[in-house]
């Protein structure tokens, strides 16, 4: 297995299509794991999927992007600049790949701080435990209904 790169934008990668790929997956798979490439695959000349390594997502399942995340909102809830914001969209922006044990934290630390009603941007930051309670009770339903 070759050492994590950062893959190359979507509007550099080399495109394939989708029967190509089905005449070489093995070919193709191996050059995409070994290269840390990825393909872009066309069905009937437009952009359809990408393919890439899985090594290029597995930061989202490893326990510290929840731990960096955590601390990311502590250190940002009580700043007086740009950092909020940036934080907030970020934990919108990857809210489904968040597991349920970050999402708890969040909400704890979000609660605790809007405690203080002179809180610059509480009300963003309410919003945001309020859509991450109704996103952490859905989660909760899917596994209890088997549905992972």
């Amino acid at each position: 297995m070759g050492q994590f790169k950062y893959l190359q934008s979507l509007d550099q990668m080399a495109q394939i299509s989708r029967a190509k790929l089905g005449s070489r997956p093995d070919g193709i798979l191996d050059r995409v794991d070994k290269n840390n490439m990825g393909y872009i695959i066309t069905n009937e000349g437009k952009d359809d999927l990408v393919l890439c390594p899985a090594r290029c997502v597995e930061c989202i399942y490893d326990d510290d992007f929840g731990c960096i995340i955590n601390s990311a909102l502590r250190y940002a809830i009580g700043r007086h600049t740009y950092m909020p914001s940036v934080v907030m969209n970020f934990i919108r922006k990857h809210v489904d790949i968040l597991d349920t044990r970050t999402i708890s934290v969040i909400i704890d630390d979000i609660e605790r701080e809007t405690e203080d009603a002179m809180l610059d941007k509480r009300d963003n930051w309410l919003r945001l435990r309020d859509d991450l309670q109704a996103h952490y009770k859905a989660m909760l339903n899917k596994d209890t209904n088997g549905k992972k």
